[in-house]
């Protein structure tokens, strides 16, 4: 019998679930969540908190966890690795990704995202839906790109990077780990561009 414990669940845990459903590998699911604690959300039960991970394993043994926050996410999957967890992948078989292509544990794939040849996504990454990223693009450790976001060839964005929906970053543009590209950005070598850094 095959488990997956999903932390958080909230809005994107709810469509993280959606996800290991349409997968058709787990034969059971269960969120732990600080908020809803002994609640069933969306047919699937809240069994305890996210401080009680470590009283799950082994029984579950695959964790998956949906945290929006980039630091936080990343803080979490060192935590569960250090339990002793498998940090499950989430790849939506309604995605495009290229048997050539290098996907991470701990990353989610959307609905409609498309990941072409050659393409490397690292650990605990979000890749939104009807993203496309090109191919050769690298996305370093634990980023966020949202919704109907191109990521063009050669571009490589460092590790925790939040993109914004409706972004192209143009070819070969290296984006700095921290940074925040906002909703609509066209980033492109021919034109200045200021991009925020959080400390």
């Amino acid at each position: 019998m095959k488990k997956l414990l999903i932390v958080g669940a909230g809005g994107h845990g709810r469509c993280c679930l959606d996800i290991a459903r349409d997968m058709n590998i787990y034969d059971e699911i269960c969120f732990l969540d600080d908020l809803h604690m002994n609640e069933v959300i969306n047919d699937c039960e809240v069994i305890g908190t996210i401080d009680e991970m470590s009283s799950y394993y082994p029984e579950y043994v695959d964790i998956f966890i949906a945290i929006g926050n980039n630091q936080l996410r990343k803080k979490l999957n060192m935590q569960a690795k250090e339990i002793g967890y498998q940090l499950a992948s989430l790849i939506s078989p309604f995605s495009y990704v290229s048997s050539y292509a290098n996907i991470n544990e701990g990353t989610v794939v959307f609905p409609h995202a498309v990941i072409e040849a050659n393409v490397y996504v690292g650990k605990g990454c979000i890749i939104s839906s009807n993203t496309t990223l090109n191919h050769d693009s690298i996305i370093k450790d634990n980023c966020l790109i949202y919704s109907n976001s191109v990521i063009r060839p050669n571009v490589i964005i460092e590790s925790l990077t939040k993109i914004g929906s409706h972004c192209v970053i143009s070819f070969g543009i290296r984006i700095e780990s921290n940074s925040v590209i906002n909703d609509g950005s066209v980033i492109d070598l021919s034109e200045e561009f200021e991009i925020e850094v959080k400390p």
